[in-house]
């Protein structure tokens, strides 16, 4: 069975049992799960990992890839049992350039994703953008000895979508 076929029963299982009011946090969770995505459920609500949407370096703009991954997200999140949860969509940048620069970029990256998320019908009031510049780094951005780390630095270059918990 593919992960689409799997998110599919899911769905419908919610349908028959008449649970599909409000996405818990744990249902969204699986589902994106389910779809390929990686996620891990937060105190805000559950993050969405997005690493087919890392961004070439000092670049804002989405790949056809990452597009095609925004439209799966923006149909789970159009659905009206997650429709009235807000969305932080945080943009990420590795550690090349000055922190003015890398904030701006990062916040350009957050819109790029926020925007192909509107496109495909999730209501724009319901999104905030930030941009983190390089504060927030998952991978290092240099080897040990102080060599430049290329996978590091790519790894850096992201945004995580938040969609965050009501309650």
């Amino acid at each position: 069975m593919t992960k689409k076929t799997v998110s599919l029963i899911f769905l419908l299982a919610l349908l028959i049992t008449g649970c599909a009011s409000q996405y818990s946090n744990r249902q969204l969770f699986e589902l994106l799960e389910g779809m390929g995505f990686r996620t891990v459920q937060h105190e805000k609500g559950v993050v969405v990992f997005l690493p087919e949407v890392y961004f070439e370096f000092d670049s804002s703009q989405l790949t056809a890839v990452a597009q095609e991954k925004l439209s799966d997200i923006g149909g789970v999140l159009t659905d009206p049992r997650a429709s009235s949860r807000r969305i932080l969509v945080e943009g990420h940048t590795d550690s090349i350039g000055s922190s003015a620069y890398n904030e701006t970029l990062s916040l350009n990256r957050a819109d790029a994703v926020a925007d192909a998320l509107v496109s495909n019908g999730v209501d724009d009031r319901r999104i905030t953008r930030r941009g983190y510049g390089k504060k927030y780094p998952i991978a290092p951005n240099t080897m040990q000895d102080g060599r430049d780390n290329p996978e590091g630095r790519a790894q850096n270059r992201r945004v995580e979508i938040v969609v965050v918990d009501n309650h």
